[in-house]
């Protein structure tokens, strides 16, 4: 890995393909020393600049790896696995001892400490899968494109586990923007989706800034409306959270209720949640004007958007620290820790 300054952007993966912006990226308030003390590292996917980053701490520095896949997306941690869902796939890792040992043997100790190698490989074609997550029956993803919660399969492209209850039938158009995917004891518990509408494209529609949705899977209704394209809904402490990420803020929320109540305010477009202990890892995006992502209320609570992922106190709403993407990234979709990993690297598989 190579190091960087806390307080100054340095350059990754150099020899990126002409015309591909390598990444840059700068650390501010507490983040090196946050990571540092974690004894973890930090897996994060950009997809628009077709990346995805590993970042950690060792001997005090700041040090990173990109590695390139075709729109990442959701990222899901289990143990000594890892699963990365990217364009028309869904990728299974496990951390494997045996080409760890070997590196250490060929390198060194300062050789990687985990090496993520590919396990399965799942086609699912053009589902534009988002969250991804392991329960009890393996792996869960949002099928976005096909408006429903699905499962990898063997046998066809994915099997389709839950439908919300204003879709009435399983097509490829996306109809409502069903992103999130919030597990609970193994189970799918909450998802979150940009609208309530059945008709094609209607999560684009303007009412977007208001229409953003949670709905509770066992109950099969929706528990809170009135959201601002929401994503990525975690169980944590006893309690419901969410990134409000049109209006740029992390918060909980209370199935009985109804209620959204803003723990944080962030200068971004909140997306990807990850909680280490006290603290939140919450994705950050620079929104894009005149896209149709584009965020009115975020843009306008901050002068400056940035990218890359803050680390919050959860119990306070204070930020601690935050590694900020500089260039090369300007959308992040998912974030996850990896628990005891100091220097990671992940094997792209060839297929990709």
């Amino acid at each position: 890995m190579e190091p960087a300054n806390q307080s100054l952007s340095a350059e990754v993966n150099r020899r990126a393909p002409s015309g591909r912006a390598t990444l840059q990226c700068r650390a501010h308030g507490e983040l090196v020393e946050w990571l540092f003390a974690s004894g973890g590292s930090l897996a994060i996917t950009t997809y628009t600049s077709g990346k995805l980053l590993l970042a950690s701490c060792f001997e005090e520095q700041l040090r990173w790896r990109v590695r390139r896949f075709p729109r990442p997306m959701g990222l899901a941690v289990e143990g000594r696995r890892l699963a990365l869902a990217v364009q028309n796939r869904l990728l299974l890792y496990r951390n494997s001892r045996e080409k760890t040992e070997r590196r250490r043997e060929r390198f060194g100790p300062e050789a990687s400490d985990a090496v993520f190698v590919p396990d399965e490989t799942f086609t699912t074609g053009k589902v534009d899968a988002h969250d991804v997550a392991f329960g009890r029956r393996r792996l869960y993803f949002a099928n976005t494109r096909y408006n429903c919660l699905g499962r990898p399969s063997r046998k066809s492209r994915f099997s389709c586990c839950w439908l919300p209850p204003f879709i009435s039938q399983i097509a490829p158009h996306d109809r409502c923007h069903l992103n999130g995917l919030g597990m609970r004891d193994g189970r799918p518990a909450m998802v979150t989706a940009f609208c309530d509408s059945e008709r094609p494209g209607g999560w684009r529609e303007e009412d977007r800034f208001s229409s953003g949705v949670v709905i509770d899977v066992s109950q099969n209704q929706t528990v809170v409306g009135g959201l601002c394209m929401p994503h990525s809904p975690r169980w944590h402490a006893g309690r419901w959270w969410l990134c409000n990420s049109g209006e740029g803020t992390l918060g909980t929320f209370d199935p009985e209720s109804g209620r959204y109540e803003v723990v944080c305010s962030l200068p971004g477009f909140t997306r990807g949640l990850f909680f280490v202990g006290n603290y939140a890892l919450v994705g950050l995006s620079r929104v894009r004007r005149r896209h149709v992502l584009d965020a009115p209320p975020v843009r306008a609570a901050h002068r400056q958007l940035i990218a890359g992922v803050a680390v919050v106190d959860w119990r306070t709403g204070q930020q601690l620290g935050l590694l900020e993407f500089v260039r090369g990234g300007n959308e992040v979709y998912d974030v996850a820790f990896l628990t005891g990993v100091r220097r990671p690297d992940l094997i792209v598989p060839s297929e990709v």
